[in-house]
């Protein structure tokens, strides 16, 4: 049983008696104890006789008291039963073996009259709620430093967002909202779907390179989805259903609240950039940027190699273009076997060559158990070979297994802009999470060609390059 003032005062002022009889187990509420001090009651519960509730420390041990003297008790029924999720829950969360009468430190209120110990549920979703407003209040702090004042006042919009949903939450009530940050719950989960669509920009990991400020919104929505989960774990029992989908359905908004400030941050120094491009193009100060390929392991295949390994009057079928215009990935994989080792479903890439080339890289040299030999695209003198198995047959290549040197394909026009013709050779820094400079890299020019950079994937995960990763020509 739990003793409130509201029920002892209401109890008391019919009678005034200084005695109150308690069933077993019950809990006295702080301010109930307080009001028993300021009327000078005394307290007995049942089976343990008389407690000293006038002391800061409470005695578990009985007393006695004189019967001739006692007064006539004040009988107070039960007030109400704590009510948790499940069966399980309501014992070990709303129940205290306490024989004092004190309110467990381990407790707490979860709203008037209903104690529950501190790790319910619903109050570690409190706890949460208040661990990222905090959080928000820190991140303020962070963007004032930045010059961030409409990111600031965004931010407070959202505070006061969440301050309702507190409020909402604990007084039992709907939580109803329009908009957040100027957009319908609707509008917030168009635009956190199709960021290309509103802001430039696509759905990519998140990077350093891509800014603080975005790394702090990114911080922000990933502890806004934490709060989600714990609503979840609050308002959704056994069988899935949700008492509070109102809640968790604008923690949801809420996350994607925050994709869509860090989106927009991101156009927006991506605008930046563009800006500052054109205007170094209208001073003379052109930067020469390049975007970065990655290349796993592939053979480049000569006709009568690909009847060898496939059949007479076999010809290759594509699986997709590639970035270079006429080029593209076969469906046609084969095996390649060195001394040491074998690699499977290597993929040929079209249309057939002259001469019959493998390029690998350095790894696959070691597994195959090959020398590895740097070369441009085409040069096969004092290159290892290997055998190359097919689904009808096998041929034994002399020559032409390499590590591809690192290159450039330019086209005849940005060749001409930047001063460079084919076989030229630069210095390249990539700019990643882990920049790196890249010595003799080969200019390839043609007209057939587009603006690209060919790292091999040992080289690309060196340098942790990704999809947005560029590359910048310090030097010829």
């Amino acid at each position: 049983m739990i003793v409130t003032e509201y029920e002892l005062r209401a109890n008391w002022h019919k009678t005034k008696e200084k005695l109150i009889i308690l069933p077993p187990g019950s809990v006295i509420t702080p301010s109930a104890r307080d009001f028993i001090r300021s009327k000078g009651i005394d307290v007995q519960i049942e089976g343990n006789g008389l407690r000293d509730i006038h002391k800061n420390t409470f005695s578990s041990a009985a007393q006695s008291i004189d019967s001739t003297t006692r007064p006539t008790p004040i009988q107070i029924n039960p007030l109400r039963e704590i009510k948790s999720k499940n069966h399980a829950q309501n014992k070990m969360q709303t129940h205290s073996n306490s024989s004092s009468g004190v309110k467990p430190e381990h407790m707490t209120h979860l709203r008037s009259g209903a104690l529950v110990t501190k790790i319910h549920p619903v109050i570690a979703y409190r706890g949460q709620l208040d661990l990222f407003q905090c959080e928000l209040v820190e991140a303020q702090g962070f963007l004032s430093n930045q010059g961030e004042d409409d990111l600031i006042l965004k931010l407070e919009e959202i505070s006061v967002f969440c301050r309702q949903l507190m409020v909402s939450e604990v007084k039992q009530e709907p939580f109803q909202w329009l908009t957040l940050i100027g957009f319908t719950p609707e509008e917030l989960r168009e635009r956190s779907h199709h960021p290309q669509k509103y802001y430039g920009i696509d759905h990519t990991p998140l990077s350093y390179t891509h800014g603080p400020i975005v790394s702090k919104l990114h911080h922000l929505r990933a502890k806004s989805r934490e709060v989600e989960l714990y609503a979840n774990r609050a308002f959704t029992d056994e069988t899935g259903a949700c008492s509070r989908t109102d809640l968790i359905q604008a923690l949801n908004r809420l996350s994607s609240t925050f994709y869509i400030l860090a989106c927009e941050v991101r156009g927006r120094n991506n605008q930046d950039q563009v800006e500052k491009a054109v205007n170094a193009v209208k001073a003379g100060q052109v930067e020469k940027q390049v975007p970065i390929g990655t290349t796993n392991r592939h053979i480049h295949i000569s006709q009568t190699d690909l009847e060898a390994l496939f059949g007479e009057n076999y010809s290759l079928h594509v699986q997709k273009e590639l970035s270079q215009r006429g080029q593209f990935a076969a469906k046609e994989t084969v095996t390649l076997v060195g001394p040491k080792g074998r690699i499977d479903r290597v993929r040929i890439l079209g249309p057939v060559r002259k001469n019959t080339q493998a390029e690998i890289s350095v790894t696959d040299c070691f597994t195959l158990g090959v020398k590895p030999v740097i070369r441009d695209s085409g040069q096969h003198d004092g290159t290892p070979g290997l055998r190359i198995e097919g689904p009808v047959g096998q041929i034994e290549l002399e020559a032409g297994v390499m590590v591809a040197s690192r290159h450039i394909h330019l086209h005849t026009d940005d060749a001409k802009d930047w001063s460079l013709k084919d076989g030229d050779r630069v210095r390249v820094k990539v700019e990643s999470q882990r920049p790196m400079v890249f010595e003799d890299v080969l200019i390839r020019v043609s007209d057939m060609y587009r603006k690209e950079f060919h790292l091999d994937l040992d080289e690309a995960n060196a340098a942790l390059v990704d999809a947005t990763t560029q590359g910048r020509l310090m030097e010829v």
